[in-house]
């Protein structure tokens, strides 16, 4: 039965996927907002969600590179803010390659503000986003990251993000 689930995940995830090399390698900058800290940990008297709006800006790539490094900040309605440097990729599907998974990977520095704490100003964020690229490299998409310090703080209770983006290219 396992091995059944593996090979339509398989199926589903793994062999639709198309990697493009060089027609998608522009640098973008990228704007959004939502809803941060929306799954509450523990008992914290600052564990509310909050609204929070996000730029990155994605470097460009060379035509043979699969990664790309990006830059960030991350600031909420309760003074939080997290500044972060990561790397990123596109994982591109369907014949017009317009539709895109691009999971990241981060590490920067946390602010508490009146937000939850983290436990340790450096903080990690994984995750991704899902998005519509348009013909002229413009995108659209709904990210779901969270923020963690990996347990090197005095405390780790995470927090979990949703944001709405438009991507633009230069």
């Amino acid at each position: 039965m396992k091995k059944f689930f593996l090979k339509v995940l398989l199926m589903i995830f793994i062999v639709p996927i198309k990697i493009a090399n060089s027609f998608d390698n522009q640098s973008r900058l990228s704007a959004g907002g939502g809803i941060y800290n929306f799954m509450k940990h523990g008992d914290d008297a600052f564990n509310d969600s909050s609204k929070m709006y996000n730029v990155e800006y994605h470097f460009s790539k060379g035509k043979k590179q699969f990664i790309r490094p990006l830059i960030g900040f991350m600031g909420t309605s309760k003074s939080a803010y997290y500044a972060y440097f990561g790397l990123t990729t596109d994982l591109y599907f369907s014949k017009c390659k317009c539709i895109l998974l691009t999971p990241s990977l981060a590490a920067g520095y946390y602010e508490d503000g009146d937000q939850i704490r983290l436990g340790h100003a450096l903080e990690f964020r994984s995750g991704g986003e899902l998005s519509y690229r348009f013909k002229n490299n413009v995108r659209i998409g709904v990210g779901a990251y969270h923020i963690s310090n990996a347990g090197i703080g005095y405390r780790n209770p995470g927090s979990e993000h949703v944001v709405l983006r438009y991507h633009i290219p230069f």
